[in-house]
């Protein structure tokens, strides 16, 4: 941190760091764990006697529709356990079980659509880290993990979203990690008196203190979907989301003991891919294995180890269209990565992130690296957050030397969502070969500070160190958040040097400098058709740092507004500027020449209800395009039939007319999901984009046994679509193709 930012820091860290935590910590439910001899009989029906002498979690409290209002159900919530288990009697009654409303049974999915549950527990009690379980009247499996007090940092800000929504939660690392997958089980049915549920939670599958009479924490929420009602035990404002983890309640009277803690997990892959772009080897048959360890080395210190690591049963790549003239950003969809990524999260999400875990195992071209072998340690130790990673990836002859990659990230935690820490990355070219020694090296340090309830400043700072390059190979960023659910303001300012070059991490854009601020009003009204009216501007602009000329400028204007049955309508208006020093492609064949451009786009867009049977929604924007004129439309809907059938069609595209040129561009998608059993699934992804004329297929049956262990079937294809209007015409040609059966499963000891 420069030395303007550095006292102030330090200065604020002690207000954040003491805060509102003896108000957090008073005025909360409480609820009793009770022992039991004998566990409860897991059939999704609480009607047992050992759940008869346990005292409910009830007294839920709405956020919406009505804050602050009683829940219009009742909810009770028995907590029980034994030596090997936490168990949770779980009756949500309703006076209309008839008209439950389940809109999917698919491990993970989102919660926010169906009649659901979800169970936050921090069991180190520190009001910074905790996992969530949830499930529905169907009995699925959706657990997360949540970090940094569930506070998203970088770019965007504001709290992590729970529920199982959102790209940003799969985007980099995130707060809230919705790809952390447990071993634990639920039973749930619906009932004349609403709907049930029991769970049982391995204390194995937690990270906690051993001890006698602990104190946890814990919150519950509840949805009604047909209400499109939100309410907690624990309550939480609408200026907080579920994962507000110092928001929770306490969970009492725990004993819980350390369990040995090891899982294997090996697997077996085989497959034939053909690659018909090549001249020769256009056939690869594959048959391999491997092995992935889990061991606890400690309740909250966990080791991962891996040989011969695997990722074939991800899903592939969305397609996207790239209209500018920096990198897109992919996801990582890669498990082994995903889990405990929060711990690693540095940086502003997909624009400056330290460490981006695709940069291991995958070329330029997306394209699998092997990798040998790997090593995480990830959890607590004391206040202390820490995760260190090792891996390395093979040699790969006219592609990629072997490289050794190495991550230690460290956070020191402190009361009211604040928290100070250090990052360190290495990637090294290892072996005989060319490029022996060569080197990448990224180093940083974060200050995250809570002030108050409502307000959060970001803060960090970072330098790479690159053979070759030297001067300017700096970044750092500080931003403030302010939101109490009527005000939300964010301020913010980024700079990234010319030279900074973290090779293990994503940087969209270098030699900047870019204050940025954004403001939403929302407002509720008391009745009617509308939940909430969100006006809302944002403005950021990219200067140069060597002559602070203006390079890029974004400002965005937006009335928006949520429904009572969670669709949105809005209108918006974006201004554009580019200042371009070199000609760039914007489409095969066509060039935006040197200039500077100041263009704007008027923006309708509208979601219909996301639960209803058939659903939908789309964007229409009319305006300007560099010189020229731009007409892009968007749609995304489809048709669920029951809670096991959806089918979902995206399609957008961009009628661009030029001084020198016109062209549209095409992007589409069709998913399809069948879930067999909350645990068993068909599912299809057909893509198709007109810039590259590829149509790509996606066909995947898992059978699985635990959250991710079972069998996988996997098919792929990519196929060169010459004309796809005339069918006299159609030149097809199948460019790619791979298919692949994968077995793993989990002995777990």
């Amino acid at each position: 941190m420069n030395s303007r930012i550095y006292p102030i820091a330090l200065a604020v860290l002690h207000l954040g760091a003491v805060g509102l935590a003896q108000e957090t910590a008073s005025n909360v439910p409480s609820v009793q764990a009770i022992r039991i001899a004998t566990p409860p009989s897991l059939d999704g029906s609480v009607d047992e006697d050992v759940w008869r002498s346990v005292a409910p979690a009830t007294g839920f409290v709405q956020q919406n529709p009505d804050e602050g209002a009683p829940a219009t159900e009742r909810t009770e919530v028995r907590i029980a356990f034994d030596d090997r288990n936490l168990y949770f009697g779980i009756v949500c009654f309703d006076r209309e079980p008839e008209s439950i409303v389940v809109t999917q049974n698919r491990r993970d999915g989102s919660l926010d659509d169906t009649d659901s549950v979800q169970l936050l527990i921090d069991a180190y009690n520190d009001g910074q880290n905790a996992f969530v379980f949830g499930t529905s009247p169907t009995g699925i499996e959706f657990d997360a993990q949540i970090t940094k007090a569930g506070q998203t940092r970088g770019s965007g800000g504001g709290p992590a979203r729970a529920g199982g929504g959102g790209g940003a939660q799969r985007a980099g690392a995130a707060a809230f990690n919705l790809n952390w997958d447990a071993v634990w089980t639920v039973r749930s049915q619906v009932t004349d008196r609403g709907w049930e549920s029991e769970i049982a939670i391995p204390f194995r599958t937690l990270r906690y203190k051993p001890g006698t009479d602990q104190t946890w924490g814990l919150n519950i929420s509840r949805n009604i979907r047909r209400r499109n009602e939100l309410s907690f035990w624990s309550p939480v404002s609408r200026a907080f989301e579920f994962s507000q983890v110092e928001l929770a309640g306490q969970l009492n009277g725990l004993e819980a003991k350390r369990h040995r803690n090891i899982k294997l997990l090996p697997y077996v892959l085989g497959g034939l891919s053909q690659d018909y772009r090549l001249a020769e080897g256009r056939t690869d048959r594959t048959i391999r294995g491997g092995i992935d360890i889990k061991y606890g080395l400690t309740p909250g210190l966990t080791l991962d180890g891996t040989v011969n690591t695997d990722f074939a049963q991800v899903e592939v790549d969305d397609v996207q269209i790239n209209l500018t003239r920096f990198d897109l950003f992919f996801p990582e969809k890669r498990p082994f990565f995903l889990e405990n990524s929060g711990f690693f999260e540095f940086g502003s999400p997909r624009e400056v992130e330290i460490f981006f875990s695709r940069r291991i195992g995958l070329d330029e071209n997306r394209r699998e690296v092997p990798i040998d072998a790997g090593a995480r340690i990830s959890g607590k130790i004391g206040k202390y957050q820490v995760g260190m990673l090792n891996m390395q990836s093979r040699n790969v002859k006219g592609r990629t030397p072997a490289n050794n990659y190495s991550v230690a990230r460290v956070s020191r935690e402190l009361p009211n969502r604040t928290s100070i820490g250090v990052i360190a990355v290495n990637r090294e070219t290892v072996g005989n070969q060319e490029g022996y020694g060569n080197f990448n090296r990224t180093f940083g340090a974060d200050a995250n500070i809570g002030i108050g309830k409502f307000g959060n400043w970001f803060n960090y700072v970072a330098g790479t160190q690159t053979p070759g390059l030297s001067g300017s190979a700096h970044a750092y960023s500080s931003r403030f958040d302010y939101d109490d659910a009527t005000h939300r303001v964010s301020v913010g300012y980024l700079e990234v040097g010319e030279n900074f070059n973290p090779e293990v991490g994503f940087v969209r854009r270098v030699k900047f400098r870019k204050p940025n601020a954004s403001y939403r009003y929302t407002y509720y009204p008391k009745k009617g058709a509308w939940r909430t009216v969100e006006p809302h501007a944002f403005f950021q602009n990219w200067y140069s740092l060597d002559t602070n000329d203006k390079e890029s400028g974004f400002e965005h204007f937006h009335l928006d507004s949520r429904l009572q049955n969670g669709g949105r309508v809005g209108l918006a208006y974006n201004r554009n500027f580019e200042r371009l020093s070199v000609p760039f492609g914007v489409f095969p064949g066509v060039e935006i020449p040197v200039g500077r451009y100041q263009f704007g786009e008027t923006i309708a867009n509208f979601q219909s209800d996301p639960s209803a049977p058939l659903f939908g929604g789309g964007t229409l924007a009319i305006g300007n395009f560099y010189s020229g004129d731009i007409t892009a439309y968007s749609f995304s809907g489809g048709v669920r039939r029951g809670q096991n059938l959806t089918w979902t069609l995206t399609w957008a595209r961009n009628d661009i007319e030029l001084p020198t040129a016109s062209f549209k561009t095409d992007l589409a998608s069709l998913r399809f999901n069948w879930s067999i059993t909350p645990k068993s699934y068909f599912q299809t992804l057909s893509q198709y984009s007109n810039r590259t004329n590829l149509l790509s297929h996606n066909i995947r049956l898992g059978l699985l046994s635990t959250s991710s262990t079972g069998l996988y079937v996997v098919y792929n294809t990519g196929m060169l679509m010459r004309d796809y209007v005339d069918p006299h015409s159609v030149e097809r040609r199948v460019e790619t193709q791979a298919f692949f059966i994968k077995f793993n499963y989990l002995l777990d000891y």
